[in-house]
């Protein structure tokens, strides 16, 4: 069995949580398939990403630097991998489910005729075989993959693995060498400065719905709640569509998938695009006026009643027992 690649993401100020997880994930398959793990680093922090995979434990990483890569295109990213996969045939490439990822992974494997698994929740070795598992039709239907093909490139949702821990380690880096393209994209990158927590690393998510009635009081509502809990706020699809709130905040299908401890969904009905992407939370509560609506099915605990009503109540409770 040859190596198995993990695509390695560059972090705030260390490697990205999903590509600590993949480097687990990389090594518990390597030991089921009787392969080795090595890393994937493309981009200018592609050194920097190298010398903290290293520290993860990731024996080995291939990387490639140039002006071509200063920015994120589709077409050099993917020439520049498919050079190096060309080169040293790894049997197996995972990747995150970013908006990044969601482009480079479907048009690597086009180009290097590999087979694809997108979007996976699960993905392990089975009688010697490697077989995803993903879900589809808003996860009412759980789908199993085997794979035949030298070449598998699997793009994982986070929290599948947990986090590889710091070896302090060192490895073996091989540069690879861009191949001339015809760049058709040009970007030019403007970066916001934020201070919001990630939704896909928060463990406490407060997340709003129409039944909200107002994007006036979503803002005074539902991030007051998330502040008093110590999370993050999101919101359905619904009203981020309304333009009630950015797309950087949307839970579901088509936005973040998520896993926190605790997730409080306010007055969202439950479409099966949301609850795709947070039906795997630990606990979850439900706040809506309808005791028919589709999130009583997956929550924890459910209140009936109305969520304008409803919120700054709890706030206050939530408030005077964090303060205790």
């Amino acid at each position: 069995m040859a190596e198995i690649w993990v695509y390695l993401e560059e972090g705030a100020d260390d490697l990205a949580p999903i590509s600590r997880e993949l480097i687990t994930k990389a090594m518990e398959l390597a030991a089921g398939l009787g392969g080795s793990v090595a890393g994937l680093a493309l981009g200018p922090s592609a050194a920097t990403i190298t010398a903290q995979a290293f520290n993860y434990g990731v024996p080995k990483v291939y990387l490639t630097e140039a002006p071509a890569l200063e920015h994120y295109t589709n077409e050099a990213y993917v020439a520049a991998a498919a050079e190096l996969i060309k080169q040293y045939r790894p049997s197996v490439v995972l990747a995150g489910t970013s908006i990044q990822m969601r482009d480079w992974t479907p048009s690597l494997a086009a180009a290097l005729d590999a087979a694809l698994a997108a979007d996976v929740t699960h993905v392990a070795v089975e009688g010697g075989r490697l077989v995803a598992t993903r879900p589809s039709h808003g996860a009412n239907v759980i789908n199993k993959l085997g794979f035949n093909a030298p070449l598998v490139i699997i793009s994982l949702r986070r929290q599948v693995s947990p986090e590889a821990k710091p070896t302090g380690g060192t490895g073996e880096t091989i540069r690879g060498t861009m191949p001339a393209i015809k760049q058709r994209t040009r970007v030019r990158s403007v970066k916001e400065k934020t201070n919001a927590v990630n939704l896909a690393d928060a463990q406490i998510i407060v997340s709003g719905g129409r039944g909200l009635q107002s994007p006036e009081n979503y803002q005074k509502l539902v991030p007051e709640l998330a502040q008093a809990f110590g999370g993050a706020y999101g919101a359905s699809r619904a009203i981020v569509d309304a333009g009630w709130v950015p797309y950087e905040r949307q839970v579901g299908q088509t936005g973040k998938t998520v896993s926190p401890k605790l997730y409080v969904a306010c007055g969202i009905s439950g479409a099966i695009q949301h609850l795709a992407g947070m039906r795997s939370s630990g606990t979850i509560v439900a706040i809506n006026r309808d005791p028919e609506a589709p999130i009583f099915k997956v929550a924890t605990y459910g209140l009936v009643g109305d969520v304008n009503e409803l919120l700054p109540a709890l706030t206050e409770a939530v408030k005077t027992k964090v303060g205790q």
